[in-house]
C-alpha cells in the first residue's frame, strides 16, 4: 500500500476550490508527479465526500462538498 501524502493531497483540494475546471493533466504538470498520482489522490478525495464531478468532456466540472 501506498503512503498518502498529506500536503499534496492539501494542495490538490486547493486547486480544485479554486478552479473548478481544472484537469489531471495540468495537476500532474503544475506538482511535478504523474498523472495517475492525481488520479489516486482525486480518488481519495471523492471517496471521503469532499469533492465530485458534475457533467462530461469539456462541460465537466469540480464540486466541493466539504
Amino acid at each position: 500500500m501506498k503512503l498518502i501524502d498529506q500536503e499534496l493531497l492539501k494542495k490538490i483540494y486547493k486547486e480544485i476550490a479554486t478552479n473548478d475546471n481544472v484537469t489531471e493533466v495540468l495537476l500532474a504538470q503544475k506538482y511535478y508527479c504523474s498523472e495517475r498520482t492525481i488520479r489516486r489522490y482525486i480518488k481519495i478525495l471523492k471517496e471521503n465526500k469532499y469533492i465530485t464531478m458534475e457533467g462530461a468532456g469539456t462541460k465537466r466540472k469540480w464540486i466541493i462538498l466539504k
